[in-house]
């Protein structure tokens, strides 16, 4: 259990600095390395897959905290648009839950969760060749009518898969709403406060057998979720430091490689 734990350490490092500086709660790489670990410690797979997508949003909403704070202050979140954004997703947070208990084996959630992270990605890339650091100003019309479609499918996402919706989120509100990326990146942020804890709540809820060694509530492991989520509260802050230093077709570049490495391992 002390390397199991190491292991969370170092994750909740990488978690961290990642959603800070991408504004993504880093649920394609936790749920991946959490079902590992479950399967490790006995549990089936299909049991598995869904504790790591349960405890992968705990995470989520705890660095998510953190990353939305630190881009608040740099006044580089829409606050009303990541409001819109939230309350549409707890509905389709909802809905991924329902499809996720009732209708996905574990190997099928796998490969449906890596086809997702390579379609966003090459989506991301085939877009990439505008020039994004010329996008500074906020447009002055934003198609507010278009953000309760964006919501719910984000949040169908979120709650199916374990992130907080960012990897969705922030190519949507760049490529149709033309906002700068750091924009981008912080209204992700304060969105993924509302789709991730709707997440965690609804798994919590769920009937599931307890695991004394993972002090899980329903598919939500206290333990992982905790230790990981506390680790990257502190690492994120550290990512949201450098996403200003960095021009934004390299963030936008390291997002996209990260999502198809990561699309293409689950796959292999």
């Amino acid at each position: 259990m002390v390397k199991i734990i190491i292991i969370l350490i170092l994750l909740g490092v990488v978690v961290g600095f990642i959603s800070g500086l991408l504004g993504v709660g880093g649920g394609f790489i936790l749920v991946p390395v959490f079902t590992t670990l479950f399967s490790l410690t006995g549990l089936p797979f299909d049991t598995s897959i869904k504790m790591a997508v349960g405890t992968s949003l705990l995470t989520v909403f705890l660095t998510s905290i953190v990353s939305a704070y630190k881009h608040h202050l740099r006044e580089n979140t829409l606050w009303r648009c990541a409001l819109v954004l939230g309350i549409f997703g707890t509905i389709g947070a909802l809905i991924g839950l329902k499809i996720s208990m009732e209708y996905l084996s574990g190997e099928l959630h796998r490969r449906l969760f890596a086809i997702l992270l390579i379609l966003i990605s090459i989506y991301g890339i085939y877009l990439g060749e505008k020039d994004l650091d010329n996008w500074e100003d906020i447009p002055s019309n934003l198609h507010y009518r278009k953000l309760p479609v964006i919501g719910i499918t984000v949040g169908v996402v979120s709650s199916l898969f374990g992130i907080g919706g960012g990897i969705l989120t922030v190519p949507l509100l760049v490529h149709l709403f033309k906002l700068p990326v750091r924009m981008a990146i912080g209204t992700s942020c304060a969105m993924m406060l509302l789709t991730s804890l709707t997440g965690i709540v609804g798994y919590m809820l769920q009937p599931c057998p307890l695991y004394q060694h993972l002090f899980n509530i329903g598919y939500v492991s206290l333990i992982f979720g905790s230790v990981v989520g506390l680790v990257a509260m502190v690492s994120s802050k550290y990512g949201a430091l450098l996403a200003y230093k960095l021009r934004s077709k390299t963030l936008k570049n390291i997002l996209y490689l990260l999502l198809m490495l990561v699309g293409i391992r689950l796959l292999c």
